[in-house]
């Protein structure tokens, strides 16, 4: 697809009305016979800065024009596709998918329209964009779906990786992919990347232009990825990921299907960490007066200590407490090493259940604490079923990608401005 010539499409913008309404009229692009006037493409442009958030100046319609193009080929190229393949999309699916959008922004039934009229942006842009998407989403699930098979040593050895990751850092991250098909210019997929990028640090909003640009099944939630372990990600890109701070972006990386933008939304560990189970404690408080003399308080951690080695199961706490004129071991609960104090916190960290830490010294006496029992974290690792789901949704992300492709090397595309 050659470069458009984005300044006569800036140009359009500020000309006479005769002239203006004449000049929108005009064929920007055919696609396999099918027209996209100046108007569509003009449109367009003006909902995709209305969503992303980016100011609507003659730079910026011409930063995105050419990504936009693409936009609007490939949605003919899926709407084509689904007519022959005997799909249609009704206007009550288009009005469905309207009103979800405005569930998801919180606005009230008929808020989206009004929004979009006050800022003069087309809504039958949005509309052409829903239908589009519906029909591909129809079209794939109808003819690739069906195909796709993920077997159980498939989600087994998923699930073993994850487990395998289990304590390390983890990064929730965003993508987009702009694609890089046969015949397209590889230097300008990247310089709109690298626009995409520049705009997204100024403050464009990435899930929007996610969802209007990438190429992947993400781009329906905003190129949400999800979660991933630092183990999972290509070295080079997990280098980089750890270095940004949730919102920052990372500059436009080639892969084989073109160029990916990703983002750092939020970063935790992978799984529960054992570090953190909960630990069953039991107190053993030997009365011991705070006056007391230096001499005395060793004779009786001394004396504490020989009786805290011969601990080797917590049904001995009694009779300890009782051969150290102690009263009854005190049930402390189950407690999460982050509740505890830092001298707790320390003093137990390498005892095993049932075995009591070294006695330290305490207002009122000198303690003993046991672990009776550790109850490990609630693991993060998904279920068998979602794994299944995500490896089907991957590969079909994949295949409908290449359908796509395929589209676009069979198609007659001629850009006329």
């Amino acid at each position: 697809m050659r470069l458009i010539s984005v300044l006569f499409l800036a140009a359009t913008i500020g000309l006479a009305p005769q002239a203006h309404a004449q000049s929108v009229q005009r064929i920007a692009v055919v696609v396999n016979d099918e027209v996209v006037s100046v108007r569509d493409l003009r449109d367009r442009i003006r909902l995709v800065l209305f969503l992303s958030g980016i100011a609507d100046t003659r730079e910026s319609r011409r930063r995105i024009a050419n990504q936009v193009v693409r936009t609007l080929v490939d949605e003919r190229l899926q709407l084509q596709e689904a007519k022959k393949r005997g799909l249609t999309v009704s206007d009550d699916e288009v009005a469905l998918a309207l009103a979800e959008m405005e569930r998801a922004n919180r606005m009230a039934p008929g808020g989206l329209s009004s929004v979009l009229a006050e800022s003069r942006v087309s809504q039958e842009s949005l509309r052409a964009q829903f239908r589009a998407r519906i029909a591909w989403s129809k079209l794939v699930r109808r003819r690739l779906a069906p195909r796709i098979d993920i077997g159980d040593e498939e989600v087994t050895a998923f699930l073993a990786r994850l487990e395998a990751s289990q304590g390390e850092e983890a990064y929730r991250l965003g993508e987009i992919l702009l694609p890089v098909s046969r015949g397209d210019d590889e230097a300008t997929v990247r310089n709109a990347a690298l626009r995409m990028v520049a705009q997204i640090r100024e403050g464009a909003r990435f899930g929007a232009l996610a969802r209007q640009f990438s190429r992947t099944a993400t781009a329906a939630v905003g190129g949400d990825l999800g979660w991933a372990a630092r183990s999972d990600l290509d070295p080079a890109v997990a280098a980089a990921v750890a270095k940004l701070a949730p919102g920052d972006v990372l500059d436009p990386i080639r892969t084989v299907s073109g160029f990916r933008i990703l983002t750092l939304t939020e970063r935790r560990d992978a799984a529960a960490d054992p570090k953190e189970a909960a630990l069953d404690l039991r107190q053993i408080l030997v009365p011991l007066a705070d006056e007391a003399k230096p001499a005395r308080i060793a004779a009786r951690l001394k004396q504490a200590a020989s009786a805290a080695r011969v601990i080797e199961g917590c049904e001995d706490l009694g009779a300890v407490a009782e051969a150290l004129g102690a009263g009854a071991p005190r049930n402390l609960g189950t407690l999460r090493p982050s509740e505890l104090s830092a001298a707790i916190r320390e003093n137990i960290a390498e005892v095993g259940d049932g075995r009591a830490g070294v006695p330290i010294r305490v207002p009122g006496g000198i303690a003993l604490f046991a672990v009776c029992g550790r109850v490990q974290p609630r693991s993060t690792l998904p279920d068998r079923e979602t794994v299944a789901r995500r490896l089907r949704d991957q590969r079909l992300n994949l295949a409908a990608q290449r359908y796509l492709r395929d589209l676009r090397s069979a198609a007659v595309v001629d850009i006329r401005i």
